[in-house]
């Protein structure tokens, strides 16, 4: 019941108005854009304008997540641009699963200040799983993120199933998770290294670090329905 109570509040930070307008801020600082707050239309809109700039080469990012159209966006501008993301402290939900994959190096503050707890396809599995029933215009838009979610994982190398497979059997994480280094980079997150070596720090210490059982993982691995 936990676990479904979490996804309907990231379903709720996704969709809702009030998610279009929290508070971030996005600026310029030498050769990197300073990205710390909500990923939202406007945040996006700011940070697309800021990376017309050639001489950006770097995103220095501090995000609980927000909405997945709008990350995706940014996602998108940061593997075209070939852009490297720092992660000082904490980058999570829409932040983790779409903006760390996207960038070519990806420099983190310590283990854990990256945690994933789902993700759209996460959401198709809830509602084939009958953890949870949602209205058919939320399932459409659902599906048709979802659809693009996997057709961005696809292009860059990415296994999507990092963002959610610790939160179903046999794994069963109730809220979020992080990997090690070497398990980011056989879901295809390479190139990650870590500024201290460290656990996650006492902030973090909701997160649980998961080590993959990778037969029990692909033995875990559903087949999600993308079309109704």
């Amino acid at each position: 019941m936990r676990r479904l109570l979490i996804c309907l509040a990231t379903l709720a930070q996704l969709w809702t108005a009030a998610a279009a307008h929290a508070q971030a801020s996005v600026r310029r600082d030498g050769d990197a854009v300073v990205f710390d707050g909500q990923i939202h239309a406007r945040s996006v809109a700011a940070f697309l304008q800021l990376v017309q700039d050639p001489a950006v080469t770097r995103l220095v990012i501090t995000s609980q997540g927000g909405i997945v159209a709008a990350a995706l966006d940014m996602a998108e501008a940061i593997h075209a641009r070939g852009l490297d993301v720092e992660v000082p402290s904490a980058c999570f939900s829409s932040c983790a699963n779409y903006i760390v994959p996207a960038a070519r190096n990806k420099l983190l503050g310590f283990a854990g200040a990256v945690a994933w707890h789902g993700n759209m396809s996460h959401v198709l599995y809830m509602q084939q799983a009958g953890q949870q029933n949602l209205d058919q215009a939320l399932m459409v838009q659902a599906r048709s993120l979802a659809r693009r979610e996997l057709a961005f994982f696809g292009r860059i190398g990415v296994d999507g199933f990092v963002c959610w497979f610790a939160k179903i059997p046999p794994f069963d994480v109730e809220d979020a998770f992080y990997l090690s280094v070497e398990d980011m980079g056989k879901f295809g997150i390479r190139n990650v290294t870590l500024r201290v070596a460290t656990p996650a720090r006492p902030d973090n210490a909701g997160l649980r670090l998961v080590a993959v059982d990778w037969a029990a993982l692909e033995a875990a691995r559903p087949t999600l329905q993308l079309t109704p």
